[in-house]
């Protein structure tokens, strides 16, 4: 399956994207320090079945550089903006990390345009252990006392992947390429969304896949499950095991399997739940 790499000017500048495939679209938004390498191991195994975007958001990867860090609502603009150039509608919406914020925004401001949103291993959704709030200052650290490449060596064993095999030289070169191509910091967007009450808040069908091993969310697994589904009033939830915060790239097979069933079979599964009334902003 070719994948094309592809750019639309929009009001702010030139957005990137990799495209491939044909049927209903299913776009992905990579999170922090990221850009459509986010989808590596995604893009080309879900275009076979369906249409897939991967953009890269302003700041990140080659989309232009805004000048500053936009805030979630800007980002959402420019992805609405998006869809609409590209006439897309139906769309399965999927967001990874700080990706994830940005698509529950973009779910609930154009359900013209959204049909259904997945998020994996989205901030906001239960506090974090005291290794995991040290995490990125050590990390930090290491980077500056071992080196940049060092340093990524670390994100990805400590944070992004449980499955180390997967960890080589030409992967620690293609995300050391990625973080060096990120121009703004998005953590704190991150840590300060309330990504339960968005959830609340977003009228489509929703699929939230969390690794088992993501030090981010592992203190507290069953928490964070009752947490959210108590907010979408069905078994939203899936925790994925021997997966870390990467989770598409640890579990790409399963991660690929589970997003077309779900991004194929909306209306089977639509049959399936048990809504409870859901506070949905006009």
């Amino acid at each position: 399956m070719q994948l094309l790499h592809d750019f639309v000017e929009l009001n702010g500048g030139r957005l990137c994207f990799v495209r491939g495939g044909l049927g209903r679209p299913i776009v992905l938004i990579h999170g922090g320090h990221g850009g459509w390498a986010h989808w590596a191991r995604n893009v080309e195994p879900l275009s076979k079945a369906a249409k897939v975007i991967a953009v890269d958001l302003p700041g990140f990867g080659c989309s232009y550089d805004p000048g500053r860090c936009l805030t979630v609502d800007e980002q959402c603009a420019v992805m609405g903006e998006f869809l609409d150039q590209q006439g897309l509608s139906r769309v399965t919406l999927v967001g990874f990390s700080f990706g994830a914020v940005v698509a529950a925004a973009l779910a609930r401001t154009r359900a013209d345009r959204v049909a259904s949103l997945v998020v994996v291993n989205p901030p906001g959704v239960g506090p974090r252990s005291e290794y995991a709030l040290a995490l990125p200052a050590r990390l930090s650290a290491l980077s500056k006392t071992a080196g940049f490449r060092a340093g990524v060596e670390g994100v990805l064993r400590e944070l992004m992947l449980c499955n180390h095999a997967l960890i080589d030289s030409a992967l620690i070169d293609k995300a050391a390429e990625t973080i060096s191509q990120t121009r703004y910091v998005t953590r704190g967007l991150s840590q300060g969304s309330q990504m339960l009450a968005m959830l609340e808040r977003v009228s489509q069908d929703i699929r939230v896949f969390i690794g088992a091993e993501d030090p981010f969310h592992s203190n507290d697994l069953e928490g964070r499950k009752a947490g959210i589904n108590g907010r979408v009033g069905y078994d939203a939830v899936c925790i994925v095991p021997r997966a870390a915060h990467w989770l598409q790239y640890d579990r790409a097979d399963f991660f690929n399997e589970a997003l077309l069933d779900f991004h194929t079979k909306g209306e089977r599964l639509q049959a399936t739940l048990v809504p409870i009334e859901r506070r949905v902003e006009e």
